[in-house]
């Protein structure tokens, strides 16, 4: 694909700066279009792992997540000068929270890492005063912060359309703002329409966090190794090995969210040896049930009342939903729990008949905690055998953080398949409050699928 951008013209731009300098620059600017119309294809960026997916997805909505420095701001800008370039007439928005940190940080980016020195659309206006990268075919990309100069500028930037949104740092906007963006992809221009965000992790509460649990979007997570700066496909390159040491020297929460990618909060959470994301944690396609490779087991938490959060999809704090795990013992040692089913307001031997519906093998037992009597004799006319939990919590939060935790060869006992969500929301969720007390909220399923369950595997 060839570029003849020539949509800059130095008389109409500079006309009030000296001759020489004005031919200066019209020279130098002959020279790096001629130098892009040289070759016949888009030079762009290497590209690696979930950075290159987002680049390839055509979903309607895309976040890409993942510690610091993997490269996913450059991805997406990547992603924005592919599409300006193949396609005339597309209009792209990049936009931050504020104007500043854009002119900072993203077009930095952009022009460095992207475009490259000396490329055409560079020149013109200073990064702080430019309004948008004009091609040659007509396309554009708009650039923008929802504030500048600590002017709201909402309202300015919600009146067009477009085909591509990139949102970046994700973390610094709101839901509604989120689902406004959406609102903006009518261009029609690209055969799709997207908004695509990239963020850091931050704590599970977020609305990011909420809204890849509730399947509404694609989310990708983003590695140290897809960065060719500090990793070169075989080993990490000697700037790489100086970063992601200063990575590893963070502690606490800030560790967890910048060097191992994990959304966690920033105090107080139980099960920290959780992790949901790499492809070595807790959370992988391998948890799926395997017919004949061991028997069943029901993991039960007793509830009825609640209520969904309309924003999350997922149930509130002060919900107490009824929660099933279904558990498969696999020949290798491992748990895995491959399947959740839950409900509020339903009676229990509806909701046992319709877990049974599924069509998994039944159970060789069930798993519940104390005082679930009327549960059990629901189990018991369903010709399930149940086992309850007598433990205190605090034995059962050990025995569960010991089958999560990876074994000096990383291998970790209890597993869940990613479509566990309430499961995957919980998780991170369970905390402690500031007396070191267990808070009771979001704490269902991980009461069922990990301290019910490891407490009764704990000698298997």
């Amino acid at each position: 694909m060839g570029l003849t951008l020539t949509n800059y013209s130095p008389d109409s731009s500079l006309s009030s700066l000296p001759q020489w300098y004005q031919e200066a620059v019209a020279e130098a600017y002959q020279i790096a279009t001629a130098k892009i119309q040289a070759t016949n294809e888009l030079a762009l960026p290497e590209l690696r792992g979930d950075n290159l997916a987002a680049f390839n997805s055509t979903a309607r909505e895309v976040i890409l997540s993942g510690p610091a420095g993997t490269g996913k701001s450059r991805a997406w800008l990547t992603k924005a000068h592919y599409v300006a370039s193949k396609y005339p007439g597309a209009r792209v928005l990049l936009v931050r929270k504020t104007r500043e940190s854009m002119t900072d940080s993203t077009l930095v980016t952009f022009e460095r890492d992207v475009l490259g020195e000396g490329h055409p659309l560079t020149y013109g206006p200073s990064r702080e005063n430019r309004h948008s990268y004009k091609y040659d075919n007509g396309s554009e990309i708009v650039v923008a912060g929802m504030k500048q100069s600590g002017k709201d500028m909402t309202a300015k930037i919600m009146s067009t359309d477009y085909d591509l949104i990139l949102p970046f740092e994700i973390t610094e906007f709101q839901l509604n703002e989120w689902e406004r963006f959406l609102t903006r992809l009518r261009s029609g221009v690209l055969p799709y329409q997207q908004l695509g965000g990239d963020c850091n992790p931050g704590p599970p509460s977020s609305w990011i966090w909420s809204r890849q649990l509730s399947g509404r979007c694609v989310f990708l997570q983003s590695l140290h190794k897809d960065n060719p700066r500090w990793h070169d496909g075989n080993d990490w390159t000697p700037e790489g090995i100086i970063y992601i040491d200063t990575l590893k020297s963070l502690t606490g929460y800030m560790r967890d969210r910048l060097y191992e990618g994990r959304w966690v909060q920033a105090t107080g959470v139980i099960f920290d040896a959780w992790s949901d994301g790499p492809a070595d944690g807790n959370v992988t396609e391998l948890a799926e049930y395997v017919a004949g490779a061991g028997p069943v087991v029901w993991a039960v938490d007793d509830g009825y009342s609640g209520q969904l959060d309309p924003n999350t999809g997922l149930y509130t704090a002060e919900s107490h939903p009824r929660v099933f795990e279904l558990v498969q013992c696999k020949p290798d040692g491992h748990l895995d729990i491959f399947y959740e089913h839950h409900a509020i307001k339903k009676l229990s031997d509806i909701h046992i008949q319709e877990v049974i519906d599924l069509g998994y093998p039944m159970p060789d037992y069930a798993i519940i905690g104390p005082g679930f009597a009327e549960l059990a004799g629901r189990l018991f006319a369903a010709n399930v055998y149940s086992r309850k939990i007598q433990a205190n919590v605090e034995e059962t939060i050990k025995e569960g953080q010991r089958m999560i935790a990876p074994d000096k060869n990383g291998w970790r006992k209890i597993r869940a398949h990613p479509r566990c969500k309430l499961l995957r929301s919980e998780m991170v969720s369970y905390i402690r409050d500031s007396q070191g007390k267990v808070v009771k909220a979001f704490d269902h399923a991980v009461d069922a699928g990990i301290r019910y369950l490891a407490w009764d595997k704990r000698n298997g």
